[in-house]
């Protein structure tokens, strides 16, 4: 089942509870502090690029929003292997039009971040416009060291290339680096 993910910000600190500016810095072999906010820059879209390449979060999000057209037995909000790590809310329109919230507990989330009613529960009949709220990402300090050595490699080559990159006439796409450390993680997108 299709599913439109809505999108979210980063938690103030995202960046830096992955990459600390320190870690960067010392990766970079930047002594003082003077661009410690070109770094910081550089490093959150070095991460942004990871999870946008990659289709995963590599540190917890909380408040995701993902809709559904209807109820069905393929509610997945997977967003790769750090898929959803829990369903805190589910809202949807009733077969009469009004605004309902479903109690929670009446769903669980199964080991492919699929949801399905709970023991004994089951969708509501005629519910439609479904919007499931979630946290997902890898839990804290579970992110494959390989997402975060591409965050490096990447944050250095922006750091080194801070203008447009070509080589023999032509403009510079992803590393194999980069991608070699990415691709197995890459989730596709449907």
């Amino acid at each position: 089942m299709l599913f439109t993910l809505l999108p979210s910000a980063w938690a103030e600190g995202y960046g830096e509870a992955l990459l600390p500016i320190a870690t960067v810095k010392a990766h970079l072999r930047v002594d003082g502090d003077d661009e410690d906010a070109l770094i910081s820059a550089l490093r959150d879209a070095s991460i942004d690029m990871v999870e946008q390449y990659t289709n995963v979060r590599l540190a917890p999000v909380a408040g995701m929003k993902a809709r559904f057209a209807a109820f069905g037995d393929r509610m997945r909000v997977g967003v790769g292997p750090a898929a959803m790590l829990s369903a805190t809310a589910i809202a949807y329109i009733d077969a009469a039009g009004g605004a309902q919230t479903m109690t929670a507990g009446a769903w669980r989330v199964d080991s492919a971040g699929g949801l399905t009613p709970a023991a004994g529960a089951a969708w509501p009949v005629g519910g439609r416009d479904v919007e499931v709220t979630f946290d997902a990402g890898y839990p804290e300090g579970g992110c494959p060291p390989a997402l975060i050595a591409a965050a490096m490699m990447f944050l250095a080559h922006l750091y080194s290339n801070r203008e447009a990159v070509m080589t023999n006439g032509a403009s510079g796409e992803l590393s194999l680096g980069f991608t070699a450390l990415c691709d197995r993680y890459r989730m596709p997108v449907l």
